[in-house]
């Protein structure tokens, strides 16, 4: 079951997150939490998303627009990889000479 946090503990779990910085990171849609009638609740993966984003913007010094180029392309990898996960699973489930053949196709075309 997925476990949420208040934007209080939020805060507390995350070093270095204040709440200026939690406004402008939910403002920029870097980080989206499940809205409640009590106000937003954070999983796992928003406080991880937190966590890169003050880590990026403390260690690496990397402003606003920066932090949003780096998110975007973060999202997109994870996005690839998962099209590639079910691409796989998707031709372990063929007979052996699909699968022969999808690699004969993808070898010729990566030349």
């Amino acid at each position: 079951m997925t476990r949420y946090l208040t934007e209080d503990d939020a805060l507390a779990a995350i070093a270095g997150l204040t709440q200026a910085r939690r406004t402008t990171f939910l403002a920029s849609r870097a980080v989206v939490p499940v809205q409640s009638d009590d106000g937003p609740l954070f999983c796992q993966i928003d406080l991880a998303r937190l966590r890169l984003l003050c880590d990026l913007s403390n260690d690496f010094d990397l402003d606003d627009p920066a932090i949003a180029i780096v998110m975007s392309l973060i999202d997109q990898l994870h996005g690839a990889r998962f099209v590639l996960q079910s691409l796989a699973m998707a031709l372990a489930n063929e007979s052996e000479a699909v699968r022969e053949r999808v690699g004969a196709a993808l070898s010729a075309a990566l030349r």
